[in-house]
């Protein structure tokens, strides 16, 4: 039965891919004279984590990895649909398949006329960035990867864009660092229905001079009552009730939220560099994290199509305070950082190789002292670096 839903999720490529093979790359026309533009995209991925599978290597520690044994998985295939009603209005949507089901993954109406846009619906905070490599940095993760239901607007002077957006706050929830599901952090995740909701305000800057980008942006809100203040802040962080008491009511409870940061981008000699730094506060729990990453396309046969990219990250909870210490019980309270390594490679304009390496390290706060006193193995980090392959195929 599992087999068969699996295959009939599939069925919207195959429909598609017989249409794109009738209309080739030309907007499809329906009657009501509205132009339908169809593009889709397939991963499918070969991931291994370090260490050998099986029993015989089980490791003997608190914190364990699900699987070191190497697996391959269709990691996602999503199904892209834009609607061009006119020349500056256009709705897309997004549908997913991946583990979970089918869904809709990301719908906006989208309105852009000289030097003014406006975006209404669900997508990614607009200062998010398109991913060139499938990890993503930790803040990235934790901060822009998640999506929200929000509007949008953005103007443009110049060198300078502005931008603010009004959006429904997206709740804390956990993700994964890498590929590796064992040990997931703290994020805001995609925005859902829920009780409580509250909503967030975010102003925005860029500002463009060649061969240079800066940008800088702020979020603020209230956290969701009681999806965040209690069942994520109080139940899963130990540390949370020296600061602010269990039994605390709502009306009396810190429920602040604001997240800020900033990106500068160099090009420099067909390479760009770029670092990024966002600091956070949830109630009383602070995070901040940052990436340096480096980035060029070099030519391979004389064609411009091998990516390389390297990139160095971390992310922390209390980075500047001595009230939340990372616990080895609980992975989302552990200080990370990131090294990842990757190599891209363009075999068509529909084909993309990918070859990827994180190099994960995780200060999980335990103490020889407690592993003596619990009669178990000192466990100060966890072995979880990763290789990812991965066949990206676009239609």
């Amino acid at each position: 039965m599992i087999k068969a839903t699996k295959s009939f999720l599939y069925i919207p490529f195959i429909i598609t891919l017989y249409i794109t093979n009738i209309f080739g790359s030309s907007p499809i026309n329906i009657p009501s004279g509205v132009d339908v533009e169809i593009s889709g995209e397939v991963e499918v991925e070969f991931v291994d984590v370090e260490g050998r599978g099986g029993a015989s290597y089980e490791d003997d520690f608190v914190k364990k990895i699900e699987t070191r044994s190497p697996y391959t998985q269709i990691d996602k295939a999503v199904l892209d649909f834009k609607l061009l009603y006119s020349k500056n209005i256009s709705y897309r949507f997004s549908l997913r398949f991946d583990d979970d089901g089918a869904y809709a993954d990301k719908y906006y109406l989208k309105y852009e006329k000289d030097n003014t846009r406006i975006e209404l619906g669900k997508n990614r905070p607009r200062i998010s960035l398109k991913r060139e490599t499938e990890g993503y940095p930790l803040i990235g993760t934790a901060y822009w990867k998640g999506r929200q239901y929000h509007i949008d607007m953005e103007k443009k002077y110049g060198n300078l864009r502005v931008g603010a957006s009004f959006a429904l706050k997206r709740p804390l929830e956990y993700d994964d660092a890498a590929e590796d599901k064992s040990f997931r952090m703290l994020v805001y995740d995609d925005g859902e229905k829920v009780d409580g909701q509250t909503s967030e305000l975010g102003l925005r800057a860029t500002y463009k001079l060649s061969p240079f980008i800066i940008q800088a942006w702020y979020y603020t809100g209230k956290l969701i009552d009681d999806e965040d203040w209690k069942k994520r802040l109080h139940y899963d962080f130990d540390y949370y009730a020296n600061v602010e008491a269990d039994d605390i009511l709502n009306k009396d409870a810190n429920v602040n939220h604001f997240w800020y940061g900033g990106r500068a981008e160099l090009m420099v000699l067909g390479s760009l560099f770029r670092g990024e730094y966002i600091y956070s506060e949830d109630g009383f729990l602070p995070r901040d994290g940052f990436y340096f990453e480096g980035r060029r396309t070099v030519n391979l046969f004389s064609v411009n199509n091998l990516f390389t990219l390297v990139r160095y990250g971390q992310m922390r909870i209390d980075p500047f305070g001595n009230v939340f210490y990372p616990l080895l019980k609980d992975p989302h309270t552990w200080k990370r950082s990131l090294v990842t390594l990757a190599l891209g490679y363009n075999f068509t304009s529909y084909a993309k190789l990918k070859v990827e390496y994180y190099f994960l390290d995780e200060e999980t706060g335990d103490t020889k002292e407690k592993a003596i006193e619990q009669n178990r193995n000192y466990q100060p980090h966890v072995d979880d670096n990763q290789l990812l392959v991965q066949l990206e195929l676009n239609f």
